[in-house]
């Protein structure tokens, strides 16, 4: 069975990313595209290299809108990849078509339109079902590092987190007129940050711990990369341990992404785009034996696209794919950017006030 799917947007990520997941998908097919301009969504069309219909919203022309899109019979779900403040609203008008929506991650701007959007979704007729798109949880090297802790059975020391990436026009990604003129909190902090905290949840859940408190300092380096760029923050767990995140898209000097969890039986050091799991582990006498596996690298997009079909079909989304894993990772990232406006002033997360 086939399932009709739409694609919404023409940027850099749905043409790169999700124009090949859908095409690699067995039980999807692609039957229409659409972008703000005519231009856009009938080039992206062209890409398709199928029968697939191009709609767009200038210039205004009869059967050609969203609202037409949203209306045929034959596209039972849809893929949305499109600016961040866009994206709420395709959301809305997609599940009141009664569309199946796979959305982009952050699942949301902010927390307070997520939960809005969950509210909402929640009003729908039963059976229409939301996603958001979150790749690092799809890479199965986070989950044999996670694997890895939970079969050392020990307790919480401290953990870290640090991914630094400059970005500048050699990066395709910051074309986009939305990441230079960013109307949403954090700019790449939230974009990019809500990867890392899905990591790092994910990690973290192995050794049964969650981050229940942030306080944070966030900084402006590049001129060209507002609001800010870096941030440095120390998370607190339910538990009591704590540890620390810093992230930076602003300093030159500095490529490097690493995740490090630390317990009282062992430690497991995770570099995927240096494709190792590094692992310290207590050897039942005086001394530690460390060894490392490798982790193949793996971008999940094709894996959540397949994820999210295979949901439509069954009627059951995976887990990897669920809104309430998408508000958890925002509500850290916002945490973050809010402490930092504030100068460091601790941000409750775990509290019913957020």
């Amino acid at each position: 069975m086939s399932v009709g799917v739409a694609l919404l947007g023409a940027g850099v990520f749905a043409k790169k990313e999700h124009l090949p997941a859908i095409k690699a998908c067995p039980s999807l097919s692609l039957r229409a595209v659409y972008s703000r301009s005519q231009a856009s969504a009938e080039r992206l069309a062209t890409e398709v290299g199928e029968d697939a219909d191009a709609y767009f919203d200038s210039p205004s022309i009869p059967s050609k809108a969203l609202d037409d899109l949203l209306s045929r019979a034959d596209i039972a779900a849809v893929i949305i990849a499109v600016a961040i403040p866009v994206s709420p609203d395709l959301i809305k008008k997609a599940l009141a078509a009664g569309k199946h929506v796979l959305s982009e991650k952050p699942i949301a701007p902010d927390v307070k339109i997520a939960r809005e959007l969950i509210d909402y979704h929640l009003q729908q007729e039963d059976g229409v079902l939301w996603a958001v798109g979150e790749n690092f949880r799809f890479w199965d090297s986070v989950h044999r590092a996670a694997h890895i802790l939970k079969e050392m059975r020990g307790n919480l020391v401290t953990f870290s987190v640090t991914a630094f990436s400059y970005t500048d026009a050699e990066n395709p990604f910051y074309h986009s007129d939305w990441r230079q003129k960013p109307q949403f909190q954090g700019g790449y902090l939230l974009d990019g940050g809500v990867h890392f905290a899905a990591v790092l949840r994910t990690l973290l859940a192995a050794v049964g711990q969650k981050i229940s408190c942030v306080s944070a300092h966030t900084t402006s380096l590049q001129a060209h990369l507002p609001p800010v760029d870096t941030v440095h923050a120390v998370l607190g767990t339910d538990q009591g341990r704590s540890g620390t995140y810093v992230s930076s898209v602003g300093i030159k000097a500095k490529r490097a992404m690493e995740f490090e969890v630390v317990t009282d039986k062992g430690s497991v050091i995770y570099r995927p785009f240096q494709m190792e799991i590094a692992i310290k582990q207590d050897d039942g006498g005086s001394e530690w034996v460390e060894r490392s596996e490798r982790a193949p690298l793996m971008w999940g997009v094709k894996e959540e696209v397949a994820a999210f079909a295979d949901g439509v079909l069954t009627g059951t989304l995976d887990t990897r794919l669920s809104t309430s894993d998408a508000l958890e990772d925002l509500k850290i990232v916002e945490a973050m950017i809010r402490s930092g406006k504030d100068q460091g002033v601790p941000v409750d997360i775990a509290g019913d006030g957020y």
